[in-house]
């Protein structure tokens, strides 16, 4: 009886001891800067605070529970994800809730985004598609998995929302260029972007896009309008020096100067407030979860797992860069908020499930049954 109950307890040992406890250490570090970021930037409103919490502990446990499934479960679940994304995106755009002249969110009692779960849903298929059969990809299957990606790219891009779109699109991209897309087929698409870029500036851009895009340029030639949150969120990035004005001291930001400062813009209370140390603390943390997920990626033991990692990895750092760049004027605003920071519900969430599929790949290559 002893001998049976000191198996299991090893046997549970030994399954719980091979989980990425570094990655999950990282995590939950981001998840202390988000707490104390939020209470500033929410100017210490409790309530929001409290929904905060929740969204944190929330995305936290469903991680945990996506990270001890068998990544096969989850690479069964890749083609009912994908068309669910689909059939919430397409109810979207028919009864979906309109923002700001944007109809991005569905009301289910709680608003969500289902656009967010596609960031998801398009890689883990285009993953699962190239990784059927285990041959040397051809450039059907490459197109294969650039139709799998364009489908929801045109349908977020109608509601509109084409930051969003971009960010599909590239989580899906990653994933064909960890399977061994030809530099020569990217460079050939790249030219072609560059050389198309009239008709979509004539043809696809609307003019609110033409307007952000111009902006950017020159913001001064709109600054009570678009060119207000990239001047104020550099102002106050500027002010906070090296060390920053200190926590809860912030002018630019208690001032109410800058929009958005507990989401898209969050990064300016950090700025503002722990100066240029206290950014570089922040992007160290994202570097290090960076370097853990391409270490997964590097040692997954199939197509389907590194593509997949890499891709998640990829594009958490996209992330980062992209809304880092439009806070600081180097990328025009595009509504993209910053990883496991800015205050937020659905992206937090995915982007949780998302490390719990990271880890759930490195626990499998790491746990051994007794």
């Amino acid at each position: 009886m002893t001998q049976t109950l000191h198996n299991k307890l090893f046997r549970v040992w030994n399954y719980l001891f091979n989980f990425d406890y570094v990655l999950i250490f990282l995590l939950l570090t981001l998840f202390a800067v988000n707490i104390f970021i939020q209470y500033s930037a929410n100017d210490q409103n409790m309530t929001r605070m409290y929904n905060d919490v929740f969204y944190l502990a929330l995305s936290f446990g469903l991680m945990i529970i996506i990270a001890g499934i068998n990544i096969s479960k989850i690479r069964a679940a890749a083609l009912p994800l994908y068309v669910l994304s689909l059939v919430l995106i397409a109810l979207v755009l028919l009864i979906g809730v309109r923002v700001n002249g944007a109809q991005r969110w569905l009301n289910l009692g709680i608003r969500i985004q289902p656009s967010e779960l596609c960031k998801l849903a398009v890689p883990l298929l285009v993953a699962y598609v190239i990784s059927i059969k285990d041959h040397i990809l051809s450039y059907k299957d490459y197109l294969v998995g650039f139709v799998i990606i364009a489908i929801p790219f045109a349908m977020i891009a109608k509601q509109p929302d084409l930051g969003t779109g971009i960010l599909v699109f590239a989580a899906g991209f990653f994933v064909l260029f960890f399977a061994g897309l030809p530099w020569k087929v990217m460079i050939i698409s790249l030219i072609g972007i560059v050389a198309s870029s009239p008709l979509i500036w004539s043809f696809l851009l609307k003019d609110y896009q033409k307007h952000r895009l111009l902006t950017l340029i020159d913001p001064q030639s709109d600054p009570l309008g678009k060119g207000y949150h990239i001047i104020q969120g550099i102002i106050a990035i500027g002010s906070g020096g090296l060390w920053g004005q200190g926590y809860l001291r912030g002018s630019q930001v208690h001032l109410n100067f800058i929009p958005e400062k507990h989401t898209d813009f969050v990064v300016t209370v950090l700025a503002e407030e722990f100066g240029y140390v206290g950014v570089a603390v922040v992007l160290m943390l994202y570097l290090l979860v960076a370097l853990r997920g391409l270490r997964i990626t590097r040692m997954a033991q199939d197509r389907f797992s590194r593509t997949l990692a890499g891709s998640i990895t990829l594009s958490f750092m996209l992330y980062v860069l992209i809304n880092m760049g439009m806070v600081s004027g180097i990328f025009p605003v595009v509504g993209v908020p910053l990883p496991l920071i800015s205050y937020g519900g659905t992206a937090t969430v995915v982007l949780m499930i998302g490390f719990g599929i990271l880890l759930s790949i490195d626990h499998q290559r790491r746990y051994r049954p007794l």
